[in-house]
């Protein structure tokens, strides 16, 4: 038996396919158009979803409280004597004895050096026996004078004689005096340059004295600090031995030192033992008026979009950014200007907010003096 094949319906009919192609095409469109938004539409749409995404940033804050404090200038200078004298020979002579040793100490007039009279004492008591003879000379001469007796040029020359003696005494006891060094001042003896027996010339250098009370510091001042400085400052000295000291200006310089436009300066401290040393390195700081200041970590520092250097504190829940005003730096922290009163200073989130943005606070205790200011 034989089977014939029924066409198919669309094979029947094929306008069918062709429509139900044109219904599913419109479909596709319509969807499309009742999907799509215009421009306004769609920028409303992402303003709204950033300010659902954007959230705001949380910061950790610490209260720090002003107090005053003195501006102040940190120097970095050396110990010096006040003054330094070479004992020199006034005389020629050979040197009988050395009464001090290198390094010790010595009183106003105390013997340092002695030399050799050898024949200075039988030169000064002839001179002074020639004095008593020019004495009676003269006597006589003004008294035959006076009586008429002898003329005035016997009398005139009487006296010349009698002056010459006094002089040629008192040549012979300064070369006695002379003989015998002694300390201007009291302070050290440095430089030993002789040895008992050697010969000694007028004008050679037998020792230095050394004056060390008071104790000169010596200091420079940068051309941006000397106008801060005056007589009056407060000063403190800080020894290499860790030993702090009070001291006084003595000298500012009025013109800077060529090349590097620093200005000397010259601080006073007291030594009245001279156990201080000259030729130590110190730290001086001079201190000036108070001023309303927090002490902060160096830590809490942060730049600005310039590149300033300041503290970033809470207004408001505002970010407010302050450049630094150095007033005094310490082992533990900085004092910083600038600040009056209560200053809430961002502690942990500074580097992701800039000044002028909005935040939430989170107040944290201070964990150390540096962060309460004091």
């Amino acid at each position: 038996m034989s089977h014939t094949s029924t066409p198919g319906i669309l094979e029947r009919k094929p306008y069918i396919l062709a429509i139900i192609i044109f219904i599913l095409l419109v479909s596709w469109m319509a969807s499309g158009m009742l999907n799509s938004e215009s421009p306004e539409d769609k920028k409303a749409h992402v303003l709204e979803s950033n300010k659902v995404e954007k959230k705001v940033p949380s910061v950790e804050v610490t209260r720090f409280f002003a107090s005053n404090i003195k501006r102040s200038i940190e120097l970095y200078g050396r110990t010096e004597p006040d003054r330094i004298v070479a004992l020199n020979a006034e005389v020629d002579g050979r040197v009988a004895s050395i009464d001090v040793k290198e390094g010790q100490k010595v009183s106003v007039g105390e013997t340092v050096v002695q030399l050799a009279l050898e024949d200075k004492l039988e030169q000064l008591n002839f001179a002074k026996a020639l004095l008593k003879q020019r004495e009676i000379e003269y006597e006589g001469a003004k008294s035959l004078q006076a009586k008429g007796l002898q003329g005035e040029s016997i009398l005139a020359q009487a006296k010349a004689a009698l002056v010459e003696a006094k002089a040629l005494v008192s040549l012979r006891q300064n070369q006695v005096s002379k003989s015998t060094i002694v300390a201007p001042f009291e302070g050290v003896v440095e430089m030993q340059q002789v040895e008992v027996g050697s010969f000694v010339n007028k004008g050679q250098t037998l020792f230095n004295v050394v004056d060390l009370s008071p104790l000169v510091v010596r200091a420079y001042v940068t051309e941006n600090d000397i106008a801060q400085i005056n007589q009056d400052a407060e000063v403190n000295v800080r020894l290499v031995s860790g030993k702090q000291v009070p001291g006084r200006i003595r000298y500012l310089a009025s013109v800077s030192e060529l090349g590097t436009n620093t200005f000397p300066i010259e601080i006073e401290i007291d030594n009245p033992n001279l156990n201080m040393k000259a030729g130590v390195s110190t730290e001086i700081r001079l201190a000036f008026s108070d001023e309303q200041a927090i002490k902060v970590s160096p830590a809490l520092l942060s730049l600005d979009k310039d590149g300033n250097l300041g503290v970033k504190s809470v207004e408001n829940d505002i970010v407010v950014f302050t450049p630094i005003d150095l007033i005094k730096a310490e082992q533990d922290g900085v004092w910083l200007g600038g600040f009056s009163g209560e200053v809430e200073v961002i502690t942990r989130g500074q580097g992701f907010v800039r000044p002028g943005d909005k935040v939430k606070v989170t107040y944290t205790e201070a964990t150390s003096r540096t962060e309460v200011g004091q």
